[in-house]
């Protein structure tokens, strides 16, 4: 009867470590969601790619410019706070100058 508790106890620590890692996958998945659809918006107006921020729901979307010959390159770092801690993904994106119109 023991051995018996002594496994189920186990076990009870598995399910609660699997929950906490789901947990973080889905957070992770949505930061990175949310970086490449602030890239994209970016992206869309050359001219108007600057440094900024914004906050959506538990996330923070951080991006930096740096221009380069025939372009603009953009560091996009989101961070949250999820159940393993605060957390972060980093995304850099290459913009080419579309040049005059």
């Amino acid at each position: 009867m023991v051995i018996l508790a002594i496994a189920l106890l186990a076990l009870a620590g598995v399910v609660v470590s699997t929950t906490m890692l789901m947990a973080h996958t889905i957070d992770k998945e949505n930061a990175v969601n949310l970086g490449a659809e602030k890239l994209e918006t970016l992206e869309a107006d050359y001219d108007g790619i600057v440094d900024s921020a914004d906050v959506e729901g538990k996330f923070t979307r951080t991006w930096s410019v740096d221009s380069e010959t025939g372009g603009k390159t953009v560091n996009m770092t989101v961070q949250w706070n999820g159940i393993l801690g605060s957390r972060e993904v980093t995304l850099e994106r290459f913009v080419a100058d579309p040049g005059p119109d």
